[in-house]
């Protein structure tokens, strides 16, 4: 029945004509799959899950990636590229900021740092790494101390990064108060002392976060190093 105030040729042209949503894309793709991951942790991740998420169904995700992997890889590099780049300052003072935005994004994203040695870099990454080298051959460093130097911050940002979420994870768990007593039982204060003192240091939050501290020193002791035949 044709409702009120709506002649059939009208209701026809509405069930001929109906809404159309906007066209997926793989920009939409990534930023739904970042987000999701944000929300659940990149294990909750599935091709399946986030076509739901979208609206669509799971086959048209692969008109725009071909996998899983192939999507964590441009989620990863969309991480990437949205790291804040680094104000035109001297070199080393570059890298550092370069560092400390880095790993701000990582903790906005802390699926990403697991990620990150796993997938070849695309393109935003590239470019980061071309920053960061360029940076470093200005700095009046030797080549090879700036080479060093390049993954020394580039291994502090990750590793540090990587332990920090993992400790956290952890502290999150209701049986950690449990599993740290365990631990600490386990050791002798006569044979493990200093192993008993910094587990003490972690719990009572005395070390505060060193990333910055050891950044510097990382940063400073650069510029010590001889030359490398």
């Amino acid at each position: 029945m044709t409702p009120p105030n709506q002649t059939p040729d009208h209701a026809a042209n509405q069930t001929a004509n109906p809404v159309r949503r906007p066209p997926l894309d793989a920009a939409q793709i990534v930023a739904a799959g970042i987000e999701l991951a944000d929300d659940e942790g990149v294990d909750a991740l599935t091709m399946r899950r986030l076509a739901e998420r979208l609206g669509f169904k799971v086959m048209a995700l692969y008109n725009h990636v071909a996998n899983k992997d192939e999507l964590l890889t441009l989620m990863v590099d969309a991480v990437a590229g949205s790291i804040e780049a680094p104000p035109e300052v001297r070199s080393l003072a570059a890298v550092r900021a370069h560092a400390v935005a880095t790993r701000a994004t990582f903790v906005r994203h802390p699926w990403a740092p697991a990620l990150w040695q796993r997938y070849l870099p695309g393109p935003n990454r590239i470019d980061h790494m071309e920053l960061l080298l360029r940076h470093f051959d200005e700095s009046g460093l030797p080549p090879d101390v700036a080479h060093l130097g390049f993954h020394a911050v580039t291994n502090h940002v990750l590793g540090y990064t990587l332990q920090e979420l993992s400790m956290g994870v952890h502290a999150d768990d209701p049986d950690a108060p449990a599993i740290v007593e365990r631990f600490l039982a386990s050791l002798s204060p006569s044979a493990h002392p200093h192993t008993i003192a910094h587990v003490h240091q972690h719990i009572d939050g005395h070390t505060g976060s060193s990333f910055e501290i050891v950044l510097d020193l990382i940063l400073d002791g650069l510029s010590t190093l001889p030359d490398h035949p």
